[in-house]
């Protein structure tokens, strides 16, 4: 299979080959898909042919997140489709392993995606970062405030607020992606739904928002509301925008809410509630599905930990071994040292892996398979659990790691996906 960039002379192709492959309504807006986003351009198109037709495509999103405070490039991996007469012949994997080569020879550490099935991206060395509560309540099971007189709709002249809220709040997480203007003008100000913001006591001073859609299929009276975000950066803005959704109870028989996996509406409710709930367990009280979210994978091990900030306090060092079988550039040993924020990596030096010579002292070590490297330092995963569960190997490397990337859950919010 031949793997190139897009041509001008491919949207045309392009469009009907994702037509095919999602199903989607219009030719026309799938065209515009190509040639008219605020994300990508077509030069981040990739296509794959087959003696001269071309059978598979994706999309090499140029992104950028916030990690603990710093912006980190990442390329997100996306809309990849194969023409469904050729699947299940390894296309799509083979295209895929193209793609990986690509972005660790142009030097793009990290790459993201959202996974149609967890287990194929796995073996292609992604794994899950983001991992969310769905929740599926009430309006009447959530307690009213006084300071919902402070919730009002979002009027035009509030929009930078919310945009620099958005940001300031992102930064303080961990993963959360950057939100270019062109994505807040072409898409979100442009979403269907309604956008409600928080006010603080002095004019114009937006503490927190949210936005929902609201599903009428039940009638007016019975109706659903899919909460696609929610941010407070005071109390006050907590309690109001909760008591808003409160003051829906007359109609809104549900709210449907993807939170992070840090979230408080276990505690913000009457009571533990799901009206989708699953399998019951003994006295466990069900409020909410855990479900994958955004797949993280190291595509260049040295490059992606000495871009990537650790917890201030970090210090040690350790021998870190991975073991990567797609890109087998990362398999190796590598030296690891942690100080002022930062991690410094070399390779290990070739025998180094022998019994120390008298008076050496042997480094800790930490020997990982690239689908977990990605959890491990997004700090989804403890390096001292994925130990004790045997996802990686540690002889005394889990401990020394075990505080560097701890960090807030990683959240890219649903209205980020690409």
């Amino acid at each position: 299979m031949r793997y190139r960039p897009a041509r001008r002379t491919d949207v045309e192709t392009l469009a009907e080959l994702g037509l095919l492959a999602y199903r989607v309504s219009s030719l026309e807006k799938r065209r515009e898909f190509y040639t008219d986003h605020p994300r990508f351009s077509l030069r981040d198109v990739r296509v794959g042919e087959l003696e001269g037709r071309i059978v598979a495509s994706l999309v090499l999103y140029p992104l950028v997140a916030w990690v603990r405070g710093q912006r980190v490039p990442l390329t997100g991996v996306g809309s990849v489709a194969v023409s469904p007469e050729h699947r299940r012949r390894g296309v799509g994997e083979t295209f895929m392993r193209s793609a990986l080569r690509e972005l660790r020879q142009r030097g793009s550490a990290f790459s993201a995606l959202y996974a149609f099935r967890g287990s194929y991206y796995r073996k292609l060395g992604y794994g899950v970062i983001e991992v969310v509560q769905q929740i599926a309540v009430s309006a009447a099971n959530l307690p009213a405030s006084d300071e919902t007189r402070r919730v009002r709709r979002l009027l035009l002249p509030d929009r930078p607020a919310v945009e620099a809220l958005y940001e300031r709040n992102a930064a303080l997480g961990h993963f959360a992606l950057v939100r270019t203007r062109e994505w807040w003008a072409q898409r979100l100000w442009g979403y269907p739904g309604d956008w409600v913001v928080y006010e603080g006591r002095r004019r114009g001073q937006i503490e927190g928002y949210l936005h929902y859609e609201v599903d009428t299929t039940h009638g007016p009276f019975r109706l659903g509301l899919t909460l696609t975000e929610f941010l407070a950066a005071s109390p006050e803005a907590h309690r109001g925008l909760v008591g808003y959704l409160a003051s829906l109870a007359d109609q809104v028989q549900e709210i449907h809410h993807a939170a992070p996996g840090d979230n408080l509406w276990l505690a913000t409710l009457g009571t533990a509630q799901n009206l989708r709930p699953g399998a019951e367990i003994g006295v466990l009280l069900d409020t909410g599905g855990v479900a994958h979210g955004a797949m993280l994978r190291v595509t260049d091990v040295k490059a992606g930990l000495e871009c990537l900030p650790v917890a201030p306090h970090a210090r040690g060092e350790i021998v870190l071994d991975v073991d990567d079988p797609v890109l087998p550039q990362n398999s190796r040993a590598w030296r690891v040292v942690a100080r002022e924020g930062r991690m410094h990596v070399k390779p290990e030096a070739a025998g180094a892996g022998h019994p120390p010579k008298a008076g050496r002292v042997r480094l800790p070590r930490l020997k990982v398979p690239a689908d977990v490297l990605g959890p491990l330092l997004a700090g989804t995963l403890s390096a001292t659990g994925a130990a004790a569960a045997g996802l990686i190997e540690s002889s005394g490397g889990a401990e020394v790691v075990e505080s560097w990337f701890r960090a807030k859950p990683a959240f890219l919010y649903p209205m980020n996906v690409f």
